[in-house]
């Protein structure tokens, strides 16, 4: 018996107490391992100038020489001790080591190298500060400060070098070489009275610094062992790997990826029009374009374009399938699969005249735009304003197979029109895919007036740290109303922005006596998840707007008659996987629990064994 449509209403409001309880807790811890793992991108951050960094290094070394000889000095004499003290305890050492680390390391940035220093001059500052407020009281103690503290320079010079510059042996090196500068001035310094000879006081310093060194050793062997066990890898070159994408835009953690990564089967759809004036591809792989940078499938969304564009003189439009970042490609190399299969699809297909109609079809917040090309379907799904994420591979081939209970072909593509903020994706047992089930049922339960197809393109790009290299896709097609098709190569798009899209191109329209019908969609495409972090959604900003609106006259000048032809190919491809990315999220989640935990630890039984040690010297 088939059910009614009140039955089916009350089915799509599932019970809230029992979804409450039952998988909504598992999805909800599922969130917030995700927001926790992804959270630690924040220590990435853009920053100042080499210049406002060498000014601040200058100005502190002026303040601190101001502040140590306030109460001894006075007059000029105060500002030439200021001046001296402060520039050569602080300041010039702090310079020298950046001019020497330049010097070794050319390709690095200035501004990361006097970055490090700038922090190592403030440590020093207030180890200096401290020491000299109780040398007076405890000298043995004053001494000691100074010891931790230039041992823990020592350290964060170590552990940048060799974390974020990347660089494996001479990270010691340049622990060493800064230690040896600071040393210089202060052991010649009037103002600190150490209790041995010079060569004596800079080996009780060296002393310190690799007590600390073996401590952090420690560390990492604790924090290692997890990722090692899992994964065949460390942790500490994990991080090593993303710190290289993340900067420097190299692809060694794409290694680790192939390592850990799993090969499934999944399908792309194609529909072709083909024109006097160019063929047009409308492309859904149900891949992931991440995880970021131009890692994996990071940046499929321009390649797969560019790649069918140049062997077929094609202009492409490649949309968010339904899948999550299970699907992830574990290397830029597997684009060739995706390309075999378009290629299959295009070679085993004929196109024929067609007629286009476009209906919408809604349930409850869900909605579903389709536009039918004979018995083929392009379905774009969303929730906006509501959040509107990605959807589950194996959701997604439910619904595709709903909507092709009325189309030979369907295309189903997440519109991920409607970034708010949250992190989430839809799963199987979701209300909010049944809900879009239920949409699709809507949308293949109705009919509209058909229209010969007639199809124009535009491709805009646009300077902008929110779009990829695709830029902005606009196709309009002659259904009754014209359906435009605002293709931004971004992650997401803000509800507020989206809706000035829909609203301006609607009144572009309408200034032109034209009915639209718009639906604006994005690639989801990670390759901006670099230093911004891992949600960059498109806003209002710069001409965007403007970009889009002069996309739509191109395309509508572009506009001819075309026919068509659909096709799907299943195709193999290496991914992350499901498993995996679950694992990777865990893993790291449960090394971080463990270091809030040893570090405090290591590190008090480090400053134990240091004041022993010196107490003995």
């Amino acid at each position: 018996m088939v059910a009614s449509t009140e039955s089916k209403l009350l089915l799509a409001k599932p019970d809230n107490h029992i979804y409450k309880y039952g998988s909504t807790d598992i999805k909800s811890n599922m969130k917030n391992n995700i927001k926790s793992a992804v959270g630690l991108t924040s220590i990435f951050v853009t920053l100042p100038s080499a210049y406002l960094f060498i000014l601040g290094m200058l100005i502190m070394g002026l303040v601190f020489g101001f502040l140590i000889n306030l109460g001894e000095q006075s007059g000029a004499m105060l500002v030439q001790y200021a001046v001296l003290d402060g520039l050569l305890l602080l300041s010039l050492p702090a310079l020298l080591t950046c001019a020497v680390v330049k010097l070794m390391i050319q390709k690095m940035p200035l501004r990361r190298i006097v970055a490090v220093a700038f922090v190592g001059q403030i440590v020093y500052g207030l180890a200096y500060v401290i020491s000299l407020m109780i040398s007076g009281v405890n000298l043995l103690l004053a001494e000691l400060i100074l010891l931790v503290g230039a041992a823990l320079v020592f350290v964060l010079w170590y552990v940048i070098a060799r974390l974020v510059f990347i660089l494996k042996y001479r990270s010691i090196l340049f622990a060493v070489i800064q230690l040896l500068f600071y040393l210089t001035f202060l052991v010649n310094s009037h103002l600190f009275d150490l209790s041995n000879e010079p060569l004596t006081s800079i080996a009780k310093f060296y002393v310190a610094s690799f007590v600390l060194f073996g401590a952090l050793y420690i560390f990492f062997l604790v924090i290692n062992a997890p990722m090692k066990k899992s994964f065949g890898f460390s942790s500490t070159d994990a991080f090593s790997f993303f710190v290289s994408q993340w900067l420097y835009q190299n692809k060694d953690l794409e290694k680790a990826f192939e390592s850990v990564g799993s090969r499934v089967k999944t399908i792309v759809t194609l529909m072709g029009f083909e024109r006097k004036n160019g063929n047009v591809y409308f492309v859904t792989p149900l891949v992931h374009f991440g995880p970021f940078g131009n890692l994996g499938g990071s940046a499929f969304s321009y390649l797969l374009a560019d790649e069918l564009d140049r062997k077929f003189n094609s202009k492409s439009f490649i949309f968010h399938g339904t899948v999550t970042h299970d699907f992830n490609p574990v290397a830029s190399s597997q684009l060739s699969n995706i390309v075999e299969a378009c290629s299959e699809c295009i070679a085993s297909s004929k196109a024929q005249n067609a007629k286009v109609s476009f209906v919408k079809g809604k349930h409850l917040e869900c909605r579903a735009e389709a536009l039918y090309f004979n018995n083929e379907a392009f379905i774009g799904l969303s929730r906006a304003p509501y959040v509107t994420e990605d959807i589950n591979f194996g959701l997604g081939l439910t619904l595709m197979k709903e909507a092709e209970k009325k189309s030979i072909v369907a295309m189903i593509v997440d519109q991920h029109n409607a970034e708010t903020g949250e992190i989430t994706s839809f799963e199987p047992g979701d209300p909010v895919g049944y809900n879009y089930m239920l949409a699709i049922e809507d949308v293949i339960t109705k009919k509209a007036l058909s229209k010969d197809l007639k199809i124009g393109v535009s491709y805009r790009n646009i300077d902008s740290g929110f779009l990829g290299k695709a830029g902005i896709k606009v196709a309009v097609i002659s259904s009754d109303p014209e359906y435009v098709v605002i293709l931004l190569d971004s992650n997401g798009v803000t509800p507020k922005f989206r809706d000035e899209i829909v609203d301006g191109v609607k009144s572009l329209g309408k200034s032109k006596k034209r009915d639209f019908e718009v639906g604006v969609f994005t690639t989801d495409t990670h390759s901006t998840n670099v230093v911004r972090g891992v949600l960059n959604p498109l806003q209002a900003e710069g001409r965007i707007m403007e970009e889009i609106n002069a996309g739509v006259m191109q395309a509508l000048g572009d506009m001819s008659e075309a026919k068509f032809f659909a096709s799907k190919k299943w195709f193999d491809i290496d991914v992350l996987g499901a498993k995996q990315s679950i694992e990777i999220i865990s893993t790291v989640n449960s090394i971080v629990a463990v270091a809030k935990i040893a570090l405090p630890l290591i590190m008090i039984g480090a400053m134990l064994v240091l004041f022993a040690i010196m107490t003995r010297i």
